[in-house]
Formats: structure tokens, sequence, C-alpha cells
């Protein structure tokens, strides 16, 4: 009997505080149903600029994020931000793909995740948030703005990101480094720190028009060269270096003198890796005065008539 009796109360205290907080199945789809006109509220608020309905879907307590770590502002930065933006800029244009908002089990809270393509921008945003009821009526406390990364795109992005860190003098700086090493090593006739600075599937393009070797075909040309103790030597005048917008690409010219050939150009492309900057292609050439350009032009013309 005392066994039965302690079940029986274990049994009324959870009914007891099942019965309490918890909303009725009818009340809960009515409160999901509220909770996501108020967020489809946002959306078509912000399409028309209309400030007043669009910032009274947030608490006064609100957190807005933007899609920069830097950007955290409370209700009191952001409102008055978004103002001006929609009475200079216009409305947001959403094109809403998902939506998932699940409610808490008393069904005061509520959290959401959403897909929404962004027009004005093209391209994707994933919100999510956090709403809670603010005397009977749903407010956004929290609201974040993330943009998706595809997984094939992540790792140059996260090298992108990481290269903002750094700066983008830190990063020319590096490059500068990568550069200045391939033309000691190639002095030095040091074969195999030479190519270390080439990405795997670098390209070398040569002075002769049939010069396009990839790395694998570049270093069977000239590890035999290196191997004698023979390099060759150009060094740097001047060079221009242009970083990608993600700073985890860049692009370059550079003006050599060479002792055999005189002024020479290298020109070509850097990737950011995890193992720093590789050359992805370099380019030489030799570039002609204008004045010799017409006497020369038709000497390689003659040759390459001549040689077919």
């Amino acid at each position: 009997m005392r066994i039965l009796f302690v079940l029986l109360a274990v049994i009324g205290l959870t009914l007891s505080a099942c019965s309490g907080p918890v909303q009725k199945v009818a009340d809960r789809q009515t409160a999901q149903n509220d909770a996501e006109a108020v967020l489809n509220q946002f959306y078509h608020a912000a399409g028309r600029a209309d400030f007043n309905s669009f910032i009274a879907v947030f608490s006064k307590t609100a957190i807005f994020y933007g899609t920069d770590a830097s950007e955290r502002w409370p209700y009191e930065e952001f409102a008055p931000d978004i103002k001006e933006s929609f009475r200079t800029n216009g409305g947001w244009d959403f094109d809403l793909k998902e939506r998932t908002l699940t409610l808490s089990q008393n069904g005061e809270v509520a959290w959401f995740t959403e897909l929404a393509h962004f027009n004005n921008t093209d391209y994707l945003l994933r919100p999510t948030g956090v709403m809670q009821r603010e005397s009977g009526q749903w407010k956004i406390v929290q609201l974040v703005m993330g943009i998706p990364i595809p997984n094939l795109l992540y790792p140059p992005v996260l090298q992108g990101l990481q290269a903002t860190e750094q700066g983008p003098k830190a990063e020319i700086a590096k490059i500068n480094a990568v550069l200045d090493s391939l033309h000691k090593y190639a002095a030095k006739a040091d074969g195999k720190a030479y190519f270390n600075l080439y990405a795997d599937d670098a390209v070398f393009l040569g002075t002769d028009v049939t010069e396009r070797w990839t790395k694998a075909e570049f270093q069977a040309y000239a590890m035999p060269t290196f191997s004698r103790g023979s390099g060759w030597r150009y060094t740097p005048r001047e060079r221009h270096v242009i970083l990608s917008p993600m700073s985890n690409m860049a692009w370059f010219d550079e003006v050599l003198d060479s002792e055999n050939y005189g002024t020479s150009r290298g020109t070509g492309v850097l990737i950011r890796t995890k193992a720093g900057w590789k050359i992805s292609q370099y380019h030489l050439t030799f570039p002609i005065p204008n004045d010799l350009a017409d006497k020369m032009t038709a000497q390689i013309m003659a040759y390459e008539k001549k040689a077919k």
C-alpha cells in the first residue's frame, strides 16, 4: 500500500506540473502562427522600407548581429541606423526560401532558422534568432544574419578570413618574400627550395612560345641544370602586387635585370594555402622597346614561317 501511495503521489505531481505552464495543442498552434506572422511582418516591412512596422517586431532589449564579426548592435544603436538606411537606400528585398520555428515547452519563447535570398546583393543569408512574448505580443530579442558557405568554398574562404586578420600589408610582405626567395634559390641552383615555392598544379610560361610547362615538366627541364650547380640570376628592379578582395589570391608584375638578357619581366599569380603563399603561375618575358618592335616582330614572324 505504501508503494502504491508513493506512485500515485508522483503521478499526481507530474500531471500537475504538466497541466500548468504547458499550453494546449490548439493554443500552441496559434502561438506558432502568431510568431510566424511577426517574422513575415519583418520581411514585408523591410521590403517596403516601412521603418515603423519593421522596428515594431523587435524588443527594446533586442540585439542585432550582422554578417561581420564586429557587427553586434543593441536596439538603441541599430534602430536609428536602419531608419536612416531605409530613408536613403530604400528597403531590403528578401526572397524567403525556408523557415523552421520551434516553441519552448511553455510557449513563451521561440527560436527560428531561415534561408533567404537577399536580392539587394544577390546572395543567400541564413537568418536565425530568438523571440519571446512581451505583454502577449511576440518580439524578436535576437537576430543573427549569417552567410552559409558551400563546403567546396570553405578552404579559400577560410584562407581569406585568416588573411584579413593579418592585414593586406602583412600578406603583401609575405608575397614579396616568396618572390624574392624564388630568384635567390634560382641563382643558388637550389632546386628543392625553388620548386617548393610553387603550387602542385602550377604552370610556368617561359620566353619561348612553346614553353608552357606544368610544375613536373618544369622540374624535369630545370633540375638537371640545378644539379650541375648552374642556375639563373634575375634581380628584381621593381614589383607591383595586388591582392584579391578575399586576400587569398594575388597577382603581380615585376621588372627584372638579367646579366644575359638585360631587362626582363615576370608576371603571375599566387594563392594562399595552409603552407603559406605559393606560386600558381609565373610568366617570364623579354619586353620589346616600341622603337624596336617592328624589327623584332618581323624577325619572329620570319623565323616562324621558316620553321613551318
